[in-house]
């Protein structure tokens, strides 16, 4: 089956360069803009019969609302699919960060893991990730079209790939793009695509 791992569209905090995270931050214009260009491609590829799931945080779940439009189909909301939390980094500049915790952002650059409170780490975004998106797949009589975030979408798809998460070995989605993966079985995936962004998107951003 093929399943589509979506970001959401843009938010200020985006704009602004801002860890999101738990935080619930609202699509810009533009974001509505990508989210309903995405949309427009996702509904000339994805076939029918589609199921949608959606982290539940506004930015995903209004851009998988407008692609569940475009596929004759309502989004599922499931907690599993939400962002990492990022604890006290979420919604300061970078430079606050490094002021406050040098040595937490030195080891969050080396190997994504920095030991902070609130700060989820990387095995437990991979564990919900994976089940989530695999309980889907089981369920799923057609395509798949998973709505989540940078961070979460990664991770989630380095664990579908069994790839480490020592290293950034795939790259984050940008907003509103998708990646595509073939599955056979569970644990037995393919990512056929990644980080297609449709020229009306990459130019609203």
């Amino acid at each position: 089956m093929r399943v589509f791992v979506v970001r959401h569209g843009q938010t200020t905090w985006n704009v602004e360069g801002l860890l999101q995270g738990a935080s619930d931050v609202p699509l810009t214009e533009a974001g509505r803009a990508q989210a309903v260009a995405t949309a427009r491609v996702l509904g000339r590829i994805v076939g029918p019969g589609a199921t949608v799931a959606s982290s539940p945080l506004s930015r995903a779940l209004d851009t998988a609302t407008v692609i569940g439009e475009q596929l004759g189909v309502a989004p599922v909301s499931d907690e599993r699919l939400r962002e990492r939390a990022y604890g006290p980094w979420e919604g300061i500049t970078p430079e606050e960060r490094l002021a406050g915790w040098p040595d937490e952002v030195r080891s969050w650059r080396e190997h994504g893991s920095p030991h902070l409170e609130g700060f989820e780490q990387h095995d437990s975004v991979r564990a919900r990730m994976v089940e989530a998106i695999e309980e889907w797949a089981d369920r799923a009589s057609g395509p798949l079209v998973i709505v989540t975030h940078g961070s979460s979408g990664r991770v989630g798809m380095q664990g579908l790939l069994g790839l480490s998460l020592e290293h950034r070995t795939l790259g984050n989605l940008g907003n509103a793009a998708w990646s595509r993966l073939a599955r056979r079985s569970r644990g037995d995936w393919t990512l056929e695509r990644h980080n297609i962004s449709p020229e009306p998107a990459s130019s609203a951003a």
